[in-house]
């Protein structure tokens, strides 16, 4: 496969709040070159999906902001380099109709389905997409893992 700061990812929802926010984890991670260069180029992404797993967290109370959900999610979608891509007709039939067996919710549905609607390799730490991921029906790689 190709040099992994030339692909075009697609990040998880946990992955790209832990962008947002400076996490550790991501200032640790051997693949925040990649993803670094990504936003340089344009080819950076994540699901519109992600919005509504954030703000359904922040309404159950698992996220925390010091402003206002609204004002944070636009100032931080605002990133250099991030694009959003949204829930549209052939993404939400492919969620529908992932191949194999895969028993992630709603949410990960959309987002491997985005993953594999639009080429992306995808940025997750979920051990049961990259389980999915092993049969080859999409490609992963994983925060301080190797790529599949």
């Amino acid at each position: 496969m190709a040099n992994l700061e030339d692909q075009r990812l697609l990040l998880d929802t946990h992955v790209l709040l832990w962008m947002l926010i400076g996490s550790p984890r991501m200032r640790d991670s051997p693949q925040r070159a990649a993803i670094e260069s990504a936003a340089e180029r344009d080819a950076l992404s994540a699901s519109a999906i992600s919005v509504w797993e954030i703000t359904a967290m922040q309404h159950h109370g698992v996220l925390r902001f010091a402003m206002p959900l609204e004002q944070w999610l636009e100032q931080a979608l605002d990133s250099p380099g991030l694009r959003m891509i949204a829930i549209d007709p052939q993404i939400s039939f492919a969620a529908a109709t992932l191949p194999g067996d895969f028993d992630g919710d709603f949410a990960d549905r959309c987002i491997v389905a985005t993953a594999r609607t639009h080429n992306r390799l995808l940025v997750t730490a979920d051990p049961r997409i990259h389980r999915y991921a092993a049969h080859g029906y999409l490609r992963t790689i994983g925060i301080g893992k190797a790529e599949r």
